[in-house]
């Protein structure tokens, strides 16, 4: 299990923000490349800024999500009760196309284990911003994405704070839809 928080920090808030995240609990803290997108902040583990924070369970892994260099795609979705099935299968369409493409290294995706604003969290690592935009700028990706129902916040993030308690290697899921423990 896994608590994801996102944080809705203004542009001009970032030393603040990180000032006062230098004591809080032990996370890896992802900063947006942009400075438009919803959450500008997320934190991967476990005051004054809006947060969104569940705790959450690794459904699906794949490749090497996590590791040094490359950038992070961190993009949560607000899927409704019972939404779980259709989100999984456009979910699943759109990274079969992505996961073939030059510059992917991995994803994972979380499911909440309660009430969430955020049902699912997807954290995929990219070896270059370039990359991931040639990734999503191909007619598949185009074709599965717009099979997605469901809206998101989709961001590249940089490490800003590493999680000095994470392991080497982050464990699997143990089969389909178990949970998984870091």
């Amino acid at each position: 299990m896994v608590t994801i928080e996102a944080f809705e920090v203004p542009v001009d808030a970032d030393e603040r923000f990180l000032a006062a995240w230098a004591g809080a609990a032990e996370a890896t803290l992802y900063r947006a490349l942009r400075g438009d997108v919803d959450f500008r902040f997320v934190a991967v583990g476990g005051g004054e800024f809006a947060s969104r924070a569940a705790l959450y369970e690794v459904v699906h892994q794949d490749g090497t999500p996590e590791g040094a260099g490359g950038v992070v795609h961190i993009d949560p979705f607000a899927v409704p009760d019972g939404g779980d099935p259709e989100f999984l299968a456009a979910w699943e369409g759109v990274r079969e196309v992505l996961a073939g493409q030059r510059g992917y290294l991995g994803t994972r995706l979380h499911r909440s284990l309660g009430p969430a604003d955020f049902r699912f969290v997807n954290v995929a690592r990219w070896s270059s911003p370039l990359m991931f935009a040639r990734a999503t700028a191909l007619p598949e990706f185009r074709a599965a994405a717009a099979g997605m129902p469901f809206a998101s916040h989709p961001a590249l993030y940089t490490i800003v704070k590493p999680d000095v308690r994470r392991p080497e290697k982050p464990s699997a899921p143990r089969g389909s839809g178990g949970r998984a423990s870091r």
